[in-house]
């Protein structure tokens, strides 16, 4: 879960040769005393030193600038984790975790490469108290920390905390007490925890640093079984963690990066103990290309998964297909392709590589579509944009690993430009993807089923020449939902919303959203905690308010079409309009942008972009029946922006259309007009001449009460009732009934005309149906209905001795009350007792058990089965 640099300076030189000539002299030793080589099951009379050497120096063990000043303030007891947090070390450590240290933290305390410091420059510098503290703190880690031990959650969990801890006892091994026999107990026990195929995961990176820390070990150890076991697992992951176009399966580009570093010491490692290196780790150097169309226009890597935006480093890049962006263009050659997408799920797009403008001004866009690993977030569809130097749409972020409520919604959908549906179970199943380039648009389409019972379709079209995004969301459910497009906005941007279309303002670039076709009402949130909403990270452990802005609907077929348009310094948001027509299949949005203009037309296979011309306006009413005489909003869309729009109804029997409401049409060419329907009506919407289709409104009113209800008893507290349905259903089909009996509600589909209500107590009960349409419920309709009374005695049938028992009471008829008769067959007593019968036809009897007795209540003449007590 770390990264660690590699690169080798002056004082690395320094460590290598006082360790070779370590090495060399304990080699020589080995020599001398002839001892033969051991199979690899037996513990090891000596370290190897000179391959403990060529394993320490690398990765971890590799000498930095840094190691004077941190090995100083180890020694003061100053251990530092970098942004995992910090921890006093104390003379003797209990490794016990502390507040100041995050999740990773907690396990990386037991890694123990913060430590290295003290062996490097302990002895470069000739410094023993150093050396002997390094020493005295792994041997007091090994003690403290036996598996099973207090700390073994740590200590002994994840298994890339002993792959990191496994590499320090290796540099151990090849220092100047490397021959101690507590440590070659330590390497030993470490090498066969590795090698339990129980304890390998297989998923990650984090079974990469298991696998070298058992190649190292067993280099140290001459374990040719160890060797062989962990080059096995390096070549299974390399095919698991990057796919053939050099994509990562993690789901975060910081761990691309890590893995094509890490990859790249795993094969050195192999060649330092000269093994060859497989082809499979071969496939790191086609990882540069995909980072290559991952890194911004500013040269940074884009915040998805467990990513933070960090600049790519231009000095590990020279030479490679990544050097050109990580240079911001100064050196290499600018990749060919501006829309790829990658195996790993991501598609990346942008509008050149600074030929026609600067480079850091150009337009870049992702989209993901990945699956769920542990750096994965749950963001299937997420989209982010960057243009004119500036992050317009953004990602929250990786912040930092602290399991809890933040880090939850990190990587929860929540936390991503996303359609999020409210209270559906979700699960991470991997969408799946299509991208096509046609008819001068660059067209990717994510299906996303992780929403139970829905399914969420995205289909981003970036519109070149125009310099545009259209975003089209699909959502198609088995019930009705409340669902929200979302998108992040910069945490320094003001936000203004117009009807529906909102601006960002502030200095620099800005971006502006028109939400052509569903999706009302707009809302923004900022540092929201219940629930959390509204953040973004720029680096590791840092979080910062940030507008979230979403558009949200109800019902089972919705849709989004969202036209988003990046807008220079300077430029307003007035610039910018569209307007749309939509349909399940297909959408077109006519544009106008700072770009030009453009009619983009849109559907499941494909998309093409034309010259701009007027779209079909369309109407629609906020329910197709309404209860008569309220007001109703009619949502209008594919209106010119910026003209006027009339409502206009039309009687059933009547022959001209009649204007009812005006109102002004919106930058996104929408408009919403709000009138009472008083009379079942066809309505339309006519702007600059063009009149849409019409659209029929029922207006309806409660329907007539059922008639002939009638109520009989069915069994023991069971009631039948029923209706006959209602001779007027008010101008709208009938969507149920409701049926209440003694506290029980039954509701019932419009078909059924009679029921059997369970649970009724005895006595005289009233009974009510009523019927409902889609607008309003029906006056009540009342029977009655004479329940018998069903006595029953429930209670436990073994007791102690001596014991007072509960007994439940229930089926009795409050008016006659109730007998209970408690007989001891033994002796013939017999007892009668008149408990208190509640509202409910129950009661509650309590009677203490010596004997064993037989309990029966009787009540309107019905006697009850027999309960027997036994005691014991």
């Amino acid at each position: 879960m770390s990264s660690f640099g590699i690169a080798v300076r002056p004082t690395a030189r320094r460590w290598r040769r006082r360790v070779t000539a370590v090495a060399a002299a304990v080699a020589a030793a080995v020599a001398l005393s002839a001892v033969p080589s051991l199979p690899a099951e037996a513990a090891p009379v000596r370290a190897n030193v000179a391959a403990a050497a060529k394993q320490c120096d690398l990765g971890l063990g590799a000498a930095k600038g840094s190691d004077r000043r941190k090995a100083r303030r180890l020694m003061e007891g100053q251990a530092n984790l970098r942004e995992y947090g910090y921890f006093h070390l104390a003379a003797n450590p209990k490794w016990r975790p502390v507040a100041t240290l995050d999740s990773s933290g907690r396990g990386h305390m037991h890694s123990l490469h913060y430590l290295l410091p003290l062996l490097r420059y302990g002895v470069t510098s000739g410094d023993s108290t150093m050396v002997a503290r390094f020493y005295g703190l792994l041997r007091d880690w090994t003690r403290d920390n036996p598996p099973g031990g207090a700390s073994s959650r740590y200590a002994w969990g994840p298994p890339i905390y002993e792959g990191f801890r496994s590499l320090v006892l290796v540099c151990a091994a090849a220092g100047p007490r490397g021959d101690a026999p507590w440590l070659l107990k330590a390497l030993a026990l470490h090498g066969r925890k590795m090698a339990d195929y129980r304890r390998y995961e297989g998923i990650n990176n984090a079974s990469l640093h298991q696998s070298m820390g058992l190649y190292a070990v067993g280099e140290t150890l001459r374990r040719p079984a160890w060797r062989d076991l962990a080059i096995r697992r390096m070549r299974a992951l390399a095919v698991r963690l990057i796919r053939p176009d050099g994509s990562d399966e993690e789901g975060a580009l910081q761990y691309a990066l890590n893995n094509y570093r890490w990859f790249g010491q795993a094969a050195e490692r192999l060649r330092r103990g000269g093994d060859p290196v497989p082809a499979e780790l071969n496939l790191i150097h086609r990882v540069p290309a995909f980072l290559a169309q991952a890194t911004r226009p500013d040269g940074r890597l884009e915040a998805l998964g467990d990513t933070s935006p960090r600049p790519l480093d231009p000095t590990t890049w020279v030479g490679t297909a990544a050097e050109f962006p990580a240079s911001l263009g100064t050196t290499g050659a600018a990749p060919a392709s501006t829309f790829t997408a990658y195996q790993g799920g991501y598609v990346f797009g942008r509008s050149g590589w600074g030929t026609s403008r600067p480079l850091a001004d150009e337009t870049w866009f992702s989209l993901r579509a990945g699956k769920a690993t542990p750096h994965a977030h749950d963001d299937a569809g997420s989209f982010t944009l960057y243009a004119h130097g500036s992050p317009l749409l953004l990602d929250t972020g990786q912040w930092r690993y602290l399991y809890g409520t933040t880090r939850s919604f990190v990587v929860s959908r929540a936390a991503h430009n996303v359609v999020v549906v409210n209270g559906v179970k979700r699960t991470r199943l991997r969408p799946e993807l299509r991208t096509t380039s046609v008819g001068g648009l660059d067209i990717a389409t994510v299906v996303d089923r992780g929403y139970r019972g829905v399914t969420l379709t995205r289909t981003v079209a970036y519109d070149r020449a125009d310099d545009v995004f259209v975003v089209w969301d699909r959502l198609a459910s088995a019930k009705k939902v409340r669902a929200s497009q979302q998108w992040g906005l910069g945490r320094d941007r003001g936000v203004t919303l117009d009807a529906d279309a909102a601006h960002t303002t502030g200095p620099g670039a800005n971006v502006s959203l028109l939400f052509t076709s569903g999706g009302a009402p707009l809302d923004i949130a900022v540092g929201g905690r219940r629930p959390m909403r509204g953040w973004n990270s720029q680096s590791y452990g840092e979080l910062s308010p940030s507008p979230s802005l979403r558009a949200t609907q109800r019902g089972t077929d919705l849709s989004w079409l969202t036209v988003i348009s990046p807008r220079a310094a300077d430029v307003p948001g007035t610039s910018v309009t569209a307007t749309a027509s939509v349909s399940t299949a297909a959408a077109q949005v006519a544009l106008t942008a700072p770009g030009g203009s453009a009619l983009v037309s849109l559907d499941d296979l494909g998309g093409a972009r034309t010259a701009h011309s007027p779209v079909p306006a369309g109407v629609r009413p906020g329910a197709d029946i309404v209860l008569a005489g309220q007001p109703t909003t009619f949502r209008a869309t594919g209106l010119p922006p910026g003209s006027r729009a009339s409502l206009e109804t039309l009687s059933p029997d009547g022959l001209t259309w009649s204007p009812v409401q005006t109102g002004a049409v919106s930058a996104a060419g929408t408009a919403e007009l709000t009138v009472p329907v008083s009379t079942s009506a066809d309505y339309r919407v006519v702007s600059a001449g063009s009149a849409s289709a019409a659209s029929r409104v029922t207006a309806a009113v409660p329907p007539a009460p059922p008639s002939g209800v009638s109520a009989a008893p069915a069994g023991r507290g069971e009631v039948t009732v029923s209706w006959q349905p209602p001779v007027d259903t008010g101008g709208a089909p009938l969507t149920r009934y409701r049926v209440d009996v003694d506290g029980t509600r039954l509701t019932l589909p419009p078909g059924q005309t009679s029921v059997v209500v369970p649970g009724v107590a005895p006595g005289v009960q009233d009974v009510w149906v009523r019927a409902a349409n889609a607008v309003a419920v029906s006056p009540l309709t009342r029977a009655t209905v004479d329940v018998p009374a069903y006595p029953a005695v429930n209670g436990p049938t073994r007791v102690r001795k001596g014991t007072t028992v509960s007994l439940s009471l229930r089926g009795l008829l409050r008016r006659d009350g109730v007998a209970v008769t408690v007989t001891v067959p033994s002796t013939g007593r017999v007892r009668t007792l008149h408990p208190t019968v509640r509202r409910d036809g129950t009661a509650v009897l309590r009677i203490e058990i010596t004997k064993r007795v037989r309990v029966v209540a009787t009540s309107g003449g019905v006697t009850s089965a027999p309960h027997r007590i036994r005691p014991h």
